[in-house]
Parts: structure tokens; C-alpha cells; sequence
């Protein structure tokens, strides 16, 4: 069974770095084992996908340069892009607070550069996703006719984030907004996990994973909903380096779903969502 993982940063060096250097993370670091991740070359990496059965990694940048002072992850995504072009899908990590110069950025990113996708991390820019300097993103996005992966869920230990900007309710606002629009919650929405499967289950343009929350409180919530109600609108995704991928695929295939369902989580739901 091919599998498209939606949420996969490799393990090398240079991507475990760029969360143990990042500001946003200082908390995060100091208080978890994270920083002892081993690193792996990007070769080893790839190949572990490869022995996973995953055809298709997404590769979501980060920007939230304004906010924490910290360069975009945007270069990283490209290097595996580039590394291995049938593998890896990039999304383009996307900062509201540079206005209409980051949306010329994604376009380019998005026509010539071959990113397919856009990356938004509402708490980290510290707006809700509804926001008003997210609507150009969204408008170009509908152009482009490419989607938007929304990071929805508690981030924990993170300095100044509050949680109302990580609320899935503000996306149901989005989806009306623009129905042509494709958007991806991440993690769940967790805590408001009946709130996300809500928001996934009235708007036909919205999918959801459960990446990080198969251990959480109320993860039953989504398991149950991907199993019947949005069976077709539900992801797989690693969330990988914080969780390991093989960990994440192992879990996920122990879930009780038909292999009906199974395929649909693990590939079918996701090229639907990426126009494949």
C-alpha cells in the first residue's frame, strides 16, 4: 500500500536544528529530550520512507521570521526538493506580517520554483487563521489552485502563543470564505478536536490529520470520525522528527479501520487533496 505522508521533516542535522536554534521552541527544548534526537543523513532518511512503504513526504516550511527573528525553514524544503524531486512534496512556509512581498514570494515559490503548496502557522504569527493578511495568501492559493496546510493544535512550552490563534472554529470562517480553497488541519485541532472534526465534516474543502494525538485526551474522538463521518476527508501524517515516522505508520496501522479506510487515510484522501 503506497502511503503520503503530510507532515515529514527529515531528521538530518540541519532540520533538527532548525527547531532546537529556534526562539519559539527555546521552552520546548529546554524542558523535553528532543535535542538528543539523533541525526541522520538524508540518504538514510530517504531510505527509511522507501522501506515504510512512503511514496510521497510533505515537506512543510516554516515562516515566522516577524514574530520570533528567525530565518524561514523555506531553504531547507527546497534542498530535498531538489535531492529528491520524486519524494518530496514542498510546502511553502508562508509570513503574513510581510504583506503582499511574501505573497509575490509564494507565487514565484509556487511557478518556478515547484512548491505546491502553502504553509501557515497561525500561533506562531500570533493571528488567528482567519485573519485579514492571511486573505491574499488564500486568494492566490485559489489562482494557483493549490492548497494551504493549517497547523491547528497545542504547541506546548511555546513563548507568547496563545492558544485562541491555534482554534479550528476560525477555519470553518476560511472554508466559507473561499470554498475553492483546499486546507489541510494539522494535529487534529487538538484540544478542540470535536470542534476540528466539525469544521472537517460541513466544508467539503477541508481535510484533517491526527498527527501528535493518537496518545492524547479525546484522540477516540477522531479516531471514531475517520473510521465513518470524514472517513474521506482524513490524512495521514508523521509529524516526524517529533515523532518518529516509523512510530507514526506503525500506530496508524493498528487502528481499527477497514483496509477500505486505511487506503483512503494513507494515499487515496491525500491525492484527492493535493490534485493528483
Amino acid at each position: 500500500m503506497s502511503i503520503i505522508d503530510f507532515r515529514y521533516r527529515p531528521s538530518t542535522r540541519e532540520s533538527l536544528d532548525s527547531f532546537i536554534k529556534h526562539p519559539v521552541y527555546r521552552d520546548y527544548i529546554k524542558l523535553t529530550p528532543f535535542a538528543s534526537t539523533p541525526s541522520k543523513s538524508l540518504e538514510a532518511c530517504v531510505a527509511e520512507l522507501r522501506e515504510l512503504g512512503i511514496d510521497k513526504a510533505v515537506y512543510t516550511g516554516r515562516d515566522c521570521e516577524s514574530t520570533y527573528h528567525y530565518p524561514s525553514s523555506n531553504d531547507l524544503v527546497y534542498a530535498c526538493m531538489r535531492t529528491y524531486p520524486d519524494l518530496f512534496i514542498g510546502f511553502y512556509g508562508f509570513d503574513p506580517h510581510k504583506k503582499m512581498a511574501a505573497v509575490r514570494e509564494f507565487r514565484q515559490a509556487v511557478e518556478k520554483e515547484g512548491m505546491e503548496g502553502a504553509s501557515i502557522e497561525p500561533c506562531m504569527a500570533h493571528l488567528r487563521s482567519d485573519d485579514a493578511l492571511y486573505y491574499p495568501l488564500y486568494t492566490v492559493c485559489c489562482e494557483l489552485n493549490v492548497p494551504v496546510i493549517i497547523t491547528a493544535g497545542l504547541s506546548p512550552f511555546m513563548p507568547d502563543v496563545s492558544m485562541d490563534f491555534m482554534n479550528p472554529v476560525y477555519i470553518d470562517n476560511v472554508a466559507r470564505d473561499f470554498p475553492e480553497l483546499r486546507i489541510l488541519i494539522s494535529h487534529g485541532g487538538y484540544p478542540w478536536m470535536l470542534e476540528a472534526v466539525a469544521v472537517t465534516q460541513r466544508n467539503r474543502n477541508v481535510y484533517l490529520d491526527f498527527s501528535t494525538c493518537l496518545a492524547k485526551p479525546q484522540a477516540e474522538v477522531l479516531i471514531d470520525a475517520a473510521a465513518t463521518d470524514i472517513s474521506r476527508k482524513v490524512l495521514f501524517a508523521s509529524a516526524n522528527p517529533f515523532v518518529d515516522v516509523s512510530k507514526a505508520v506503525n500506530a496508524a496501522l493498528k487502528l481499527p479501520f477497514s483496509p477500505e479506510v486505511r487506503e483512503r487515510i494513507f494515499c487515496l484522501n491525500g491525492q484527492e487533496f493535493l490534485g493528483l
